[in-house]
């Protein structure tokens, strides 16, 4: 063990010191430094940031140090290690710690950067990042060194990786910095969602869930008016509201758009809306089926049929895993397609993001009914050609 001047020992820009070192410097004023800090041979600080603190506060000339002699990407790595294994880092702090040693970790080791792929995925099923041999080794070699578990590694960098730079730099100081499962709801928004959501908590609001939704109330636009036109085909996905709650980690209907209560949607003008020989193909899940019935029979169709969307990746549900999806085909009058030709009942396709719905299913429409015009109730684009639109995403 040497002794180096303190002033002459060189801090990163980057390091921060959380909370008050007056207890730790109080016990090296009574015992002594028991433990050295780290150095490079140039003396640049590699671990005992909080102890070479204590000890200036103290007013030591010198200090006790152990040199090590490593390049400069495993200095800043071994100083990474020393800030995790602490465990003094807000959880933004901390991601953005794991991003760097991320970057430093496949400088080091670049044949580590292709493999297999794999990876984490989300509590609603959706993969976060593609995690090839790369990803693995860096996570097994993090855990190994900081103790922190792989999955806390993931989802750490995922935070520093996707909240906005902006968004970070309003809540880092504050007690949401720290709140992880918070955080990783926020990282899923869009930058500008972020940014509404955050300032929400951080006026008072307590929970994400709660904020997404009073800024969903806030930034919906009118709804529109409804078209004077009669319609033959009509495609709906009605904005379901569900009875039950999620826990603040899941997303739901409500945290995307507004949701119409039952009764609101059944008393939709939808029947002055149909010719009197129509067909109506209208989206439900599992949940909902028994109720979706109503609106059925409220707008003056009857069930004919169904198909079923099969998502491929599952929803949490309280009896089973969920990854489907119907689309009722209900009539009014008579009209039977007019292309007699039959497609498979069920169609297998990834679902991608929140209520987006296979083209597939308008292309099958538009084939067996190509006759007559055609409406998207609560659309999202207008993108359709052919088709008239209604809703306040469109």
């Amino acid at each position: 063990m040497n002794t180096a001047n303190i002033d002459d020992i060189k801090i990163p820009s980057h390091r921060k010191t959380r909370g008050s070192i007056e207890e730790l410097a109080n016990s090296i004023k009574e015992l002594g430094l028991l433990n050295p800090i780290t150095i490079t041979s140039d003396f640049a600080l590699v671990a005992g940031y909080h102890r070479y603190l204590a000890c200036k506060s103290l007013g030591w000339k010198e200090i006790p140090t152990v040199t090590i002699h490593v390049d400069g990407l495993r200095v800043e790595l071994a100083e990474i290690d020393e800030n995790l294994i602490r465990n003094e880092l807000s959880e933004i702090d901390r991601g953005e710690n794991l991003v760097r040693r991320k970057e430093i970790y496949e400088a080091l080791y670049p044949q580590t950067k292709h493999g297999a792929s794999g990876g984490w995925h989300n509590n609603k099923g959706n993969k976060l990042e593609t995690a090839d041999s790369a990803v693995s080794s860096f996570n097994k070699d993090t855990a190994a060194k900081t103790g922190i578990s792989e999955r806390v590694v993931f989802e750490s960098i995922q935070i520093a990786r996707d909240i906005a730079p902006a968004v970070k730099d309003i809540i880092r100081d504050t007690d949401l910095a720290d709140r992880k499962t918070d955080l990783l709801s926020i990282s899923r928004l869009s930058p500008d969602r972020q940014m509404q959501v955050a300032q929400k908590i951080l006026s008072g609001v307590n929970t994400v869930s709660e904020a997404r939704r009073q800024v969903l109330v806030e930034t919906a636009p009118p709804p529109p008016q409804m078209p004077s036109n009669k319609y033959r085909v009509i495609y709906a996905d009605p904005p379901w509201s569900y009875g039950n709650t999620q826990p603040d980690y899941f997303t739901e209907q409500r945290d995307h758009y507004m949701t119409m209560p039952l009764p609101d949607i059944c008393n939709m003008p939808i029947k002055a809306l149909a010719e009197d020989n129509a067909v109506l193909f209208m989206w439900v899940t599992s949940p909902i089926l028994e109720e979706s019935f109503q609106v059925v029979s409220a707008w003056g169709f009857k069930y004919k049929s169904s198909f079923v969307w099969d998502k491929i990746l599952h929803n949490m549900g309280h009896y089973n895993s969920v990854r489907h999806e119907m689309l009722l085909v209900c009539t009014r009058g008579s009209c039977q397609p007019d292309i007699r030709k039959l497609f498979d009942s069920v169609y297998s396709e990834e679902r991608t993001q929140h209520s987006k719905k296979p083209e597939h299913f308008r292309s099958v429409i538009d084939t067996i009914y190509p006759n007559g015009r055609r409406i998207e109730l609560f659309a999202r684009n207008v993108t359709a050609r052919g088709w008239d639109v209604y809703g306040n995403q469109a």
